[in-house]
């Protein structure tokens, strides 16, 4: 019945009259190759994920479908994935359907999606798109002073691949009531919501107090708790940042204990900073909101119209009978020589949780225009690090050639002798050709054997695993 209720709602999309605003993208994705820690030859496979927008005066339609092939039955599926309508009007804001909701800056509720990201598990090896949405209904309204909202759904579980039962998908339903009010240039929020699954049925409230103090200061601070449940939890999250002229000065504090909420739709600030770095990104402290507390403070000083210089320092404890904590300091200058753009990074940390006893980082990035259109960039990373009285090394070295953003054709070569990787050395070589038709087309071609492992986007953390072959990518826009 949802299907053909899905096919015949996007028939009349598509049928749409000449008045009214359609588009769409799609992203499809060939591979031919093999995860080299499974024990499978190389095979073929094909995902794709298709969206289309349809925008009538002030009414939004989001529609979707996602689907993966392979040699492999149990694995393919054709999912019908997501169809959301939004209407806005004074004030007023309507969802019905499939759509995101943040509450508490996650605290208690993070719906996401992560642009461009397949993700595979070695478990199900059905690949899927990266997201978590929520499927149900929402209102709201707004005025200068107050907000108030009510939501209710069932919440994607990305963990549990398309070819589940849809009631494993979605086995967590909420029902959230917020509101907001602002007094003197402050904002007093509060929400109420209820969770229910096949476990258990729990109440949880959360408060927030957001201003600006000064021009220069304002802040933000949440509490919330679970409220008559058999095991107590509650979440702290405070933020205050001071910018003045050419330095500014951030620090932010979490306490977070036994406040994972059903399969863990939550996403409350990590206080680790993301990098973009592939030695750093790779080695992110994912948070842990069972049991973590800890600060981050991080400063910047704009030293000239094209030099940046910011530091960072970050303290994580988790406590399973004895407290382990993990400890970052980061430093990084950003710069220009001549027409050249620079960066230059430094990074020194320990990670009792992975093993990981003084963490060396390093490296730089160089961006070297030439001619009129072209240029060279240069990534050079090394990261070393104890662990059971071994050292342990990391390598990467990249050079990419770029032609008017529409061409860029690089090399990518990483080393490793981690003893969890491998119990040799280990080299991945690849090679990645991206061609920018148009404003509406590019393609990748990737060759060669990628390195997987942990990789974080806009504060959320997922596996990418090994791959050695060939593949295709395709992203449109229509």
């Amino acid at each position: 019945m949802r299907q053909i209720l899905y096919s015949g709602i996007l028939f009349l999309l598509l049928s749409g009259e000449a008045f009214a605003q359609l588009s769409g993208t799609s992203l499809m994705e060939y591979q031919y190759g093999q995860l080299p820690t499974a024990n499978e030859e190389s095979f073929n496979a094909l995902y794709n994920k298709i969206n289309i927008n349809y925008r009538y005066q002030k009414l939004k339609v989001k529609a979707g479908f996602q689907y993966f092939v392979s040699p492999y039955s149990e694995r393919n599926y054709i999912e019908p994935g997501w169809l959301g309508f939004n209407y806005r009007n004074k004030g007023w804001e309507f969802k019905a359907g499939n759509f995101n909701e943040t509450i508490g800056r996650g605290i208690l509720l993070r719906s996401y999606e992560i642009y461009g990201a397949v993700i595979e598990d070695i478990s199900f090896r059905s690949k899927q798109y990266f997201y978590r949405d929520i499927m149900g209904a929402s209102a709201g309204y707004r005025h200068k002073k107050f907000a108030i909202k009510a939501t209710y759904g069932f919440v994607l579980n990305n963990l549990v691949p398309p070819t589940d039962k849809w009631q494993n998908r979605r086995d967590d339903e909420i029902a959230a009531l917020s509101g907001e009010y602002k007094l003197f240039k402050q904002t007093i929020a509060g929400t109420f919501m209820r969770l229910s699954n096949s476990a258990a049925t729990t109440d949880y409230a959360l408060g927030s107090l957001n201003g600006r103090i000064f021009p220069f200061l304002n802040y933000y601070t949440a509490y919330a708790s679970t409220v008559n449940a058999d095991s107590e939890g509650h979440a702290i999250y405070a933020s205050l940042n001071f910018s003045l002229g050419k330095f500014g000065l951030s620090a932010e504090w979490k306490d977070y204990d036994n406040f994972v909420i059903g399969s863990g739709i939550n996403e409350p600030p990590a206080l680790v900073k993301e990098h973009s770095y592939r030695v750093l990104n790779r080695s992110t402290h994912v948070l842990q909101p069972d049991n973590e507390n800890g600060i981050q403070l991080e400063a910047f000083y704009q030293a000239s119209d094209k030099t940046l210089i910011t530091i960072n320092h970050t303290i994580a404890n988790n406590d399973f009978g004895s407290t382990l904590k993990y400890r970052e300091w980061f430093g990084e200058l950003s710069t220009s020589i001549k027409s050249s753009d620079l960066k230059l990074f430094f990074d020194y940390a320990n990670d009792p949780l992975k093993g990981e006893e003084d963490r060396i980082s390093a490296g730089s990035n160089i961006d070297i225009p030439f001619k009129t259109k072209q240029g060279f960039l240069i990534e050079l990373e090394y990261q070393t690090f104890d662990r059971t009285d071994k050292s342990n090394q990391n390598y990467v070295g990249a050079l990419t050639y770029r032609y008017d953003s529409r061409i860029f054709i690089g090399a990518l070569s990483e080393w490793s002798n981690d003893n969890f990787i491998s119990n040799d050395d280990k080299l991945w070589m690849s090679g990645t050709v991206r061609y920018k038709l148009n404003d509406k087309h590019t393609v990748q071609l990737f060759a060669g054997e990628r390195r997987g492992g942990p990789a974080c986007s806009a504060g959320v953390c997922y596996e990418v695993l090994d791959f050695k072959g060939l593949e295709l990518r395709w992203n449109a826009r229509f």
